[in-house]
């Protein structure tokens, strides 16, 4: 059964990356080390564009020093989140060698999910540059989307 769970794994991976958005034909390499190593590729994209939002978020908002220092604990947190969730996936214990746990596969699934989690951070984290909009009572520090142009 483990094994049968492990196809289907396989399978299924690279076709959710290639429908996140990762280049096809990174993904057409024929061997696992390729394809590890277009996981790992398009992770690398992923935590690029992740600073690139966060380094435009202390821009516009270094005039609000207390949110800038709640959200760097956010982040922290979110980082400690982000490697608990792929330690939950993929658990391992003290000593243990995942490849043997979990195949050749082990490093492309865990690049797989880091890149799903940060993309999904870096929405999260986007709307502090896309602005609230007028009236909206609820945006907390979130600016005004005509404040932000």
């Amino acid at each position: 059964m483990k094994a049968v769970s492990m196809f289907l794994l396989i399978l299924a991976l690279p076709v959710s990356a290639l429908a996140a958005g990762a280049d096809v034909a990174c993904y057409a390499t024929p061997s696992q080390a390729g394809l590890n190593a277009c996981a790992a590729s398009e992770l690398t994209k992923a935590n690029q564009q992740l600073n690139k939002v966060w380094k435009a978020i202390l821009v516009k908002y270094k005039d609000q020093p207390v949110f800038l220092e709640k959200l760097k604990a956010s982040q922290k947190l979110w980082l400690q989140f982000r490697d608990a969730e792929v330690a939950a996936h993929f658990p391992v214990g003290k000593g243990e060698d995942p490849s043997a746990q979990f195949g050749s596969v082990y490093p492309m699934c865990v690049s797989q999910l880091q890149t799903d989690l940060t993309q999904q951070r870096t929405q999260q984290l986007q709307a502090w540059l896309n602005g609230a909009q007028e009236g909206d009572v609820c945006a907390g520090s979130i600016k005004n989307s005509a404040d932000l142009k």
